[in-house]
């Protein structure tokens, strides 16, 4: 279960990268909302609500 877990949270950090990347320089927000999401660790389990908000600006170095 923990591995399952593990792979997932990845798998979500991987995508958000990508978002994050895809919307570098443009000024973003990127809005990550959760609604009774439930987590589980050490075999206690909790529900969170939230959101998470991203400003994103990446400026790339000029060569």
């Amino acid at each position: 279960m923990v591995k399952k877990m593990a792979e997932t949270v990845k798998g979500l950090g991987e995508s958000i990268a990508l978002l994050v990347e895809k919307l570098a320089g443009k000024g973003s927000n990127l809005e990550l909302s959760f609604n009774d999401l439930t987590l589980e660790v050490a075999g206690l389990k909790t529900k969170v609500n939230g959101s998470v908000v991203l400003n994103i600006l990446y400026v790339s170095k000029e060569k």
